[in-house]
């Protein structure tokens, strides 16, 4: 399923991407680096952890990678009022600004429902660990009685 939720998003911040170009919304370096680094890169290789034995860390990498994505976008796209806001977009094409919109609006549904499908799957992870944990302490507590 992550991975499946990485491949989405992958594509739908490159639709996204190739609007910021289509339309002349510039990032700056910083904004430039943490899309590369926190959007594209972390995910990926999140998918990637969650296959082998760091399970677990991929989890978190995951779950923090779409937290903080959701956040930059909604901010970006839906508070701070710039080019990149969906409601004040150059307007050079009213055919790229209502894919601009849309692909915002898939990202950010993306972002919020990996995040909580993080969440939900730590949260499990955390409560088959101390299922398990549970019977070895109840035979350390009858071992020390007896």
């Amino acid at each position: 399923m992550i991975t499946g939720l990485v491949a989405a998003h992958l594509a739908a911040t490159l639709w996204h991407g190739s609007l910021h170009s289509r339309l002349s919304i510039n990032l700056s370096p910083s904004q430039t680096l943490f899309i590369i680094i926190v959007i594209l890169m972390a995910p990926i290789v999140a998918a990637a952890l969650v296959w082998t034995r760091y399970v677990s860390t991929g989890l978190w990498i995951f779950f923090l990678s779409m937290l903080a994505a959701f956040l930059f976008g909604a901010y970006h796209h839906y508070v701070l009022v710039s080019p990149d806001n969906i409601n004040y977009l150059p307007g050079t094409s009213a055919e790229a600004d209502r894919q601009f919109a849309i692909s915002a609006g898939a990202i950010a549904l993306l972002e919020l429902g990996s995040t909580l499908y993080g969440a939900f799957c730590l949260g499990s992870r955390r409560a088959l660990s101390l299922a398990d944990a549970q019977p070895a302490v109840g035979r350390e507590r009858r071992e020390r009685a007896s």
